[in-house]
């Protein structure tokens, strides 16, 4: 028993074959990695046959196999609802206030609903069919393709949409507009994604630049990520999915658990729930390593993440230009030469540089990449226009950590020509020549401990790391209001700060020594899978997305050095994502190298996903 815990923990196959026979004694290093599927499956039928189960279900029927005429039904009979309703409390019962907005949103609906009224052909084929929706809604979200539903099907039930409709409108009229539309995209969110996981993760990721702008974001993401992990359990019970459970999973979950006892222990409710979020969003590696189980998959995260960078990086741009930037975020020094840095919808220069710096290594990494002319233009125009939103944020931390990734990418990627590395050599003097003298300036000023900001950074780690000693065992507590209140005690100088400005401090102070352990564990874990896997990965289909994931991973880590990269939720959530994006490739490119060398795999087992990949159940096993 002990020497199978241990083969688990140091990362070796698990055998019950002889140990002369065994991978260990063959000094074949591999990863642990046992299998859950079909768990449950006695159980799986008073599942399917839950209540729940069966509306969601009913939902994604009725959704599939309505017509564009049925949805227009629907729309007209909400619009028409909606502009009686509010004319007649105008009328009857308030004549001071007009609802200018609410009688423009029934009149557009309505409009809308009428000329759906023309088109009967179910919608579900016309979105499979056009090129545009097929590419963005089945190929990229991964939403799951439906048989075609005979065209011209009659509604046996034809009031049944002007009911809805006006039951919307009800409750658009006693609640508010925005409440309900607001249910009604959280409903076909929800159905989606309890029948594909995969459209639930996708879709996040695109949604991902955007939450923060809105109110809650924190608990909209938590939301989205809840649900992503309730569609893939209910497919692992079933039998449609596997869950790989690996070291990872292990060290993961324990540093979970210690924040939550920091949350519990410390600070009251604030910080308990800022620590059980934190617990949900974490999930997601479980979700990312798991989903993606080929090489489709993994570049659709990926390329969902840089085109989603693109509209923020155009919002952060008009900003930057348009918007006054707050008296606190420039330097006293740099007043003179910099009066404004890009934040985007992240409210915060350093907090959109976090992101930043995964959506530039993504993009350039894909451009290089991609071989295919539109393909390399669009990553081509997605990386400039990361790479001067970036240099607009006028984060140092953050440039210095794009500057070694890219080094090290291009050492990774020259392994096997050492000479391709004379190039990064000649043109780094050369680009120095181009750079404007104030970027250079504020460049070097990282390294000039009399630079205000950098000094006021000194001493909060000395404030954080004598906090850390004194609190080392459960933290402080979980949250920027737990570090803030008790951050007064050991500033210097009356300085304030909502966080310590250094991932693996924060950690330490927040949670404890216990949880700053296991996290590290996390990353020795990742540097000794990929230095095991790595014959895998030379070989394989995805050795461009492994490397890359690694790449953006060690940029956030550099980051996290001088700045408190997890301060976003979004950032926090993003973390897991990139960290659960190598896990999967890694995984993946071992599957590959099986699979070539005529490895035994039972073909009836293959995972399961919504991309170019077949479903099979356990009673199609059986």
């Amino acid at each position: 028993m002990s020497s199978k815990f241990l083969d688990f923990i140091f990362g070796y196959e698990r055998s019950d074959e002889r140990f002369e026979e065994s991978r260990i004694a063959k000094a074949e290093k591999r990863f642990s990695d046992k299998v859950l599927v079909g768990v449950g499956y006695a159980y799986s039928k008073k599942i399917l046959g839950s209540r729940v189960a069966k509306f969601f279900d009913k939902i994604k029927t009725a959704l599939s196999v309505a017509s564009i005429k049925t949805y227009g039904v629907f729309l007209l009979a909400f619009g028409l609802a909606t502009l009686f309703m509010y004319f007649a409390e105008y009328y009857f019962m308030d004549f001071t206030t007009t609802p200018t907005l609410a009688l423009t949103v029934g009149a557009v609906v309505s409009a809308v609903g009428f000329v759906l009224l023309f088109v009967d052909v179910p919608l579900v084929d016309s979105l499979q069919k056009w090129k545009l929706t097929s590419v963005l809604l089945f190929d990229t979200l991964c939403l799951k393709k439906t048989r075609n539903t005979p065209s011209g099907k009659k509604n046996d039930r034809p009031m049944i949409p002007v009911f809805i409709g006006i039951f919307f409108a009800a409750l658009g009229f006693f609640i508010s507009l925005p409440a309900v539309a607001i249910f009604t995209l959280a409903l076909i969110f929800t159905t989606l994604a309890m029948s594909s996981p995969e459209f639930a993760l996708m879709t996040t990721l695109f949604a991902l630049p955007f939450l923060p702008a809105l109110p809650n974001s924190t608990l909209i993401l938590a939301a989205l990520v809840a649900v992503s992990c309730v569609s893939f359990v209910s497919k692992v019970i079933l039998g449609k999915r596997f869950f790989h459970f690996e070291q990872y999973d292990l060290a993961l979950l324990i540093f979970m658990l210690f924040i939550l006892i920091s949350g519990i222990f410390n600070k009251g409710i604030v910080s308990f729930e800022k620590s059980l979020s934190l617990v949900v969003l974490a999930l997601v590696y479980f979700l990312v390593s798991n989903v993606i189980v080929n090489r489709r998959l993994a570049e659709n995260a990926v390329e969902i993440i840089v085109f989603s960078s693109v509209p923020s990086a155009v919002i952060g741009l008009v900003l930057y230009f348009l918007t006054p930037t707050k008296a606190e975020w420039i330097d006293p020094v740099f007043a003179s030469s910099i009066t404004s840095r890009a934040y985007s919808t992240f409210g915060n220069p350093n907090v959109y540089a976090t992101f930043l710096i995964v959506a530039t290594v993504f993009s350039v990494a894909m451009a290089i990449d991609k071989t295919e002319e539109k393909s390399f233009f669009f990553f081509a125009g997605a990386s400039v226009l990361n790479s001067v939103s970036l240099a607009l944020t006028w984060s140092r931390g953050a440039w210095l950590a794009v500057i070694l990734a890219a080094l090290g990418f291009f050492i990774i990627r020259s392994r096997r020509a050492p000479k391709l590395l004379l190039i990064p050599a000649m043109c780094i003097p050369v680009g120095l020549l181009f750079i404007p003298e104030r970027f250079m300036e504020r460049l070097v000023s990282l390294f000039n401990i009399q630079d205000s900001s950098v000094a006021s950074r000194l001493s909060i780690w000395r404030s954080s790391i004598r906090m850390f000693i004194d609190n080392i065992f459960i933290g402080i507590g979980v949250g920027e209001e737990a570090f803030s209140e008790e951050f007064l005690e050991y500033a210097e100088d009356s300085v304030t700060a909502p966080h310590s400005h250094n991932l693996l401090l924060e950690i330490g102070c927040e949670i404890g020594v216990f949880a700053l352990i296991f996290f590290t564990y996390l990353l020795i874990i990742r540097v000794r899978h990929r230095a095991t896997y790595a014959k895998y990965v030379r070989n394989s289909s995805v050795d461009n997305l492994s490397t890359l994931s690694g790449t953006a991973l060690f940029a956030l880590l550099i980051f996290g050095m001088t700045d408190y990269i997890w301060y976003s939720s979004s950032n926090y959530y993003l973390f897991w994502v990139v960290f659960g994006i190598g896990s999967a490739t890694l995984r993946i490119s071992k599957k590959e190298y099986d699979e070539l060398h005529a490895a035994r795999y039972d073909e009836n087992l293959e995972n399961s996903g919504s991309v170019n990949i077949s479903i099979t159940t356990i009673e199609s096993r059986n």
